[in-house]
């Protein structure tokens, strides 16, 4: 292929392009294709989809559990705080639901699913050691995670 075959190519299509162009920005037809939210809401309800709120206004409506602040506030309300000791062996292949499970049986912690997702969502379940460690039942979540993980 030539140049001058080349160029001759090359301005049809920057010329049917601009046709194209002309047309579809020309005709008003691109500014009614966007459903507005209350359109797209109905067409998702009736095709049997669940909407929800936003993100941003789902966070504002539910905040989110800290543990922390949780297990601080149950300790100031105790009493009669009595310190549990419990020296948990971390073994090799050894889950973090094993782990939660070995302290909740041994009354470190209240609730072995929550400090799990503690320890998912803070990826603390994939740093966790091998070894023993000496833990107590006034521990945050966090310095249990730390524990676990140094």
């Amino acid at each position: 292929m030539n140049k001058a075959r080349l160029q001759g190519l090359s301005a049809g299509i920057i010329f049917t392009t601009t046709i194209f162009a002309g047309f579809y920005y020309g005709t008003g037809l691109f500014e009614g294709a966007t459903p507005t939210t209350e359109e797209a809401k109905e067409l998702l309800v009736k095709q049997g989809f669940v909407v929800t709120l936003p993100m941003k206004e789902a966070k504002k409506t539910v905040q989110p559990k800290d543990p922390d602040k949780d297990l601080m506030e149950e300790e100031a309300s105790k009493k009669d705080p009595s310190i549990v000791s419990y020296t948990i062996k971390v073994k090799t292949n050894m889950t973090t639901t094993e782990i939660a499970d070995s302290l909740s049986k041994e009354k470190i912690i209240d609730e072995a699913a929550e400090f799990e997702a503690y320890m998912n969502e803070h990826d603390f379940s994939k740093k966790i050691q091998i070894g023993e460690f000496v833990v107590t039942n006034n521990m945050t979540y966090r310095q249990l995670a730390n524990t676990l993980t140094h």
